[in-house]
């Protein structure tokens, strides 16, 4: 994530509706990817500190407990954001907790859109009417609403629909998931990312030139999907799987694999423009060579772990990346370059 700055030159934060210090009202342009103070002008439509000529409006979820600070084009026809806009079934907000669990859901979702904005990845809206087209049901089960006939919500994609259980978002519930399946990982940020790892996998690799190459690199994908789950459920990993996986979870099948190691590979440039921004690495390049990228980003992860164990928490990032694992981001990131270099920007709405 990169720096914001208010009019004032107060630092201001992605998720900030108002700068702290002088009030104004801040909105977040999604096809320009800033953060921006805001005026109205006669006409009630928002102009922005960095882009006076073009004019906005709010998303509908800006004014109650959502706090959406993404903004519309004021000529599009549509109430609610690109993010907002994605969600088709959200919990029960009869629930005492669930508008707190839709915030936070719709929170990590915008995070995790930033990135895709910021990698020129295509966005196929349902409500756009693309067959297939991304949308997110945000469901419950028994454990959190026990008046429902669901016992259990596993999150999961299906034909651009990714559905997640409303319940991540407590952080009880992630730790209580973490410890029994055995992950050194679990963030509600991370389960975005990798469902929506899916939802490409569709639109990048499926029947495109690139299918050999995955195959090559991940495995064929003709093994059964389910059979390959029940037996990892049923026996667990093999012992040796940090030599070729980046979790265990990913050796259950190629499609997981995928899925892991595309999360991380956002998570890494996610988090090595944050470090850009603040002055812990010298650059980053999305275009770079992949072993310059792999030689900064280590670097700064023994950084990040230095500094959670100097506070008394565990490592910020408990993984390994073997040679295999190298091979299989360095496929991402070859994949994902000529999107970042030569694709136009896309109109959202």
């Amino acid at each position: 994530m990169r720096r914001f700055f208010c009019q004032c030159g107060q630092e201001i934060f992605f998720e900030n509706t108002h700068c702290g210090v002088c009030g104004s009202q801040l909105g977040f342009i999604p096809e320009l990817q800033q953060l921006s103070s805001l005026q109205e002008d006669d006409n009630a439509w928002l102009m922005t500190d960095l882009f006076p000529l073009q004019r906005y409006r709010s998303c509908f979820h800006r004014d109650h407990e959502l706090a959406c600070n993404w903004l519309i084009p004021a000529d599009s026809p549509n109430t609610q954001c690109i993010s907002c806009a994605l969600t088709r079934t959200i919990p029960m907000l009869t629930q005492p907790d669930n508008w707190r669990r839709w915030r936070t859901l719709e929170a990590a979702k915008r995070r995790m859109i930033y990135g895709l904005l910021r990698l020129n990845l295509p966005i196929n809206a349902y409500y756009q009417g693309y067959e297939h087209g991304l949308v997110f049901d945000f469901l419950e089960d028994q454990r959190t609403n026990p008046d429902l006939a669901l016992e259990h919500v596993l999150s999961g994609h299906s034909q651009g629909v990714i559905t997640l259980n409303a319940a991540e978002a407590d952080g009880s519930f992630r730790e209580a998931t973490r410890e029994a399946m055995n992950e050194s990982y679990r963030t509600l940020l991370g389960h975005f990312r990798h469902e929506i790892g899916h939802y490409y996998w569709d639109i990048l690799i499926k029947e495109t030139e690139h299918y050999a190459i995955f195959c090559d690199v991940f495995g064929f994908t003709e093994q059964d999907y389910q059979s390959s789950l029940n037996s990892y459920y049923s026996d667990g990993p093999a012992t040796d799987w940090p030599e070729f996986y980046l979790s265990a979870y990913a050796s259950a099948h190629p499609m997981e694999d995928w899925a892991e190691t595309w999360s991380h590979y956002l998570m890494m440039s996610d988090t090595m423009e944050t470090a850009v921004a603040y002055g812990l690495i010298d650059h980053f390049d999305y275009a770079s060579d992949f072993d310059v990228l792999m030689t900064d980003w280590l670097s700064l992860v023994v950084k990040m772990n230095a500094l959670n164990r100097s506070v008394g928490n565990t490592d910020a990032y408990p993984f390994v990346v073997s040679a295999s694992v190298r091979k299989k981001l360095k496929f991402i990131h070859q994949l994902l370059n000529p999107l970042k270099k030569t694709r136009e920007s896309v109109a959202f709405l």
